[in-house]
């Protein structure tokens, strides 16, 4: 009498399982390609916004200018605010899969920037006099 309900309890426990890994992440998460291309956007506007917006403008309101670059990128990848956010903190909870999108960001970079990945900085500077 006793087998019956330990295989009803395995099975139970294996399809909550099959539940929990088939849903994935929970609603309002971004799907991580997505994610990773808004990551993508707001490193580059922060570039951007550091290298010239704030070299030509030192008087700007920083919070206000990065707070319009953030906002123009979540329009364009129509994201909110509250979105990405969650999202942001859903990954980097799971180190694997954050680590993964920001090397892959970091990769990107490197090659629009045609520079060898894992360059040293000294190396890089070399490069740039040349």
């Amino acid at each position: 009498m006793q087998q019956p309900i330990f295989i009803k309890r395995v099975l139970a426990l294996s399809v909550g399982f099959f539940l929990m890994t088939a849903c994935g992440r929970p609603k309002g998460i971004l799907p991580q390609d997505k994610m990773e291309a808004v990551l993508w956007d707001v490193a580059k506007g922060s570039d951007f916004v550091n290298s010239n917006i704030y070299y030509k403008y030192p008087q700007l309101n920083r919070a206000a200018v990065n707070q319009e670059v953030l906002n123009k990128i979540f329009s364009l990848h129509k994201v909110t605010k509250k979105e990405f956010f969650n999202s942001l903190d859903y990954y980097q909870q799971r180190p694997d899969v954050y680590i993964a999108m920001l090397d892959s960001i970091k990769s990107r970079q490197t090659k629009e920037q045609g520079l060898r990945p894992n360059t040293s900085d000294s190396a890089r500077a070399a490069q740039a006099i040349k």
